[in-house]
Protein backbone atom coordinates (compact mmCIF):
# COMPACT_ATOMS: atom_id res chain seq x y z
CA UNK A 1 0.00 0.00 0.00
CA UNK A 2 1.21 3.43 -0.82
CA UNK A 3 1.47 6.30 1.62
CA UNK A 4 -1.54 8.06 0.03
CA UNK A 5 -3.78 5.00 0.40
CA UNK A 6 -2.87 4.46 4.04
CA UNK A 7 -3.40 8.18 4.72
CA UNK A 8 -6.88 8.05 3.16
CA UNK A 9 -7.80 4.96 5.23
CA UNK A 10 -6.48 6.59 8.42
CA UNK A 11 -8.39 9.77 7.59
CA UNK A 12 -11.65 7.86 7.07
CA UNK A 13 -11.16 6.03 10.38
CA UNK A 14 -10.40 9.28 12.22
CA UNK A 15 -13.43 10.92 10.60
CA UNK A 16 -15.67 8.03 11.71
CA UNK A 17 -14.36 8.31 15.28
CA UNK A 18 -14.89 12.08 15.18
CA UNK A 19 -18.51 11.66 14.05
CA UNK A 20 -19.13 9.03 16.76
CA UNK A 21 -17.78 11.37 19.44
CA UNK A 22 -19.75 14.28 17.97
CA UNK A 23 -23.02 12.32 18.09
CA UNK A 24 -22.43 11.46 21.74
CA UNK A 25 -21.47 15.05 22.51
CA UNK A 26 -24.61 16.38 20.82
CA UNK A 27 -26.73 14.03 22.95
CA UNK A 28 -25.07 15.34 26.09
CA UNK A 29 -25.38 18.95 24.93
CA UNK A 30 -29.11 18.43 24.38
CA UNK A 31 -29.48 16.83 27.81
CA UNK A 32 -27.52 19.59 29.51
CA UNK A 33 -29.54 22.24 27.67
CA UNK A 34 -32.81 20.70 28.84
CA UNK A 35 -31.55 20.54 32.42
CA UNK A 36 -30.31 24.14 32.16
CA UNK A 37 -33.66 25.40 30.90
CA UNK A 38 -35.48 23.60 33.72
CA UNK A 39 -33.09 25.05 36.31
CA UNK A 40 -33.46 28.58 34.92
CA UNK A 41 -37.26 28.22 35.02
CA UNK A 42 -37.19 26.98 38.63
CA UNK A 43 -34.85 29.77 39.69
CA UNK A 44 -37.10 32.31 37.96
CA UNK A 45 -40.16 30.97 39.76
CA UNK A 46 -38.28 31.06 43.06
CA UNK A 47 -37.20 34.66 42.54
CA UNK A 48 -40.73 35.68 41.55
CA UNK A 49 -42.17 33.92 44.64
CA UNK A 50 -39.60 35.61 46.89
CA UNK A 51 -40.28 39.00 45.31
CA UNK A 52 -44.04 38.54 45.70
CA UNK A 53 -43.73 37.57 49.36
CA UNK A 54 -41.42 40.50 50.03
CA UNK A 55 -43.92 42.93 48.54
CA UNK A 56 -46.83 41.63 50.63
CA UNK A 57 -44.86 42.33 53.82
CA UNK A 58 -44.31 46.01 52.98
CA UNK A 59 -46.88 48.58 54.14
CA UNK A 60 -48.78 50.23 51.33
CA UNK A 61 -48.08 53.95 51.32
CA UNK A 62 -50.64 54.91 48.65
CA UNK A 63 -53.73 53.64 50.40
CA UNK A 64 -55.58 55.83 52.89
CA UNK A 65 -56.10 54.54 56.36
CA UNK A 66 -59.72 54.16 57.33
CA UNK A 67 -60.89 56.77 59.80
CA UNK A 68 -62.51 55.37 62.90
CA UNK A 69 -66.27 55.73 63.07
CA UNK A 70 -67.53 58.46 65.38
CA UNK A 71 -69.15 57.13 68.48
CA UNK A 72 -72.43 58.48 69.59
CA UNK A 73 -72.29 59.62 73.18
CA UNK A 74 -73.92 57.20 75.55
CA UNK A 75 -76.92 58.65 77.40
Amino acid sequence: MSFATSSIIAGVILLAIFFLIARLAIRWVVRLTIVGVILVALIGVGIFWWWGNRLTGLPQSNSQRPTPAKRTPAR
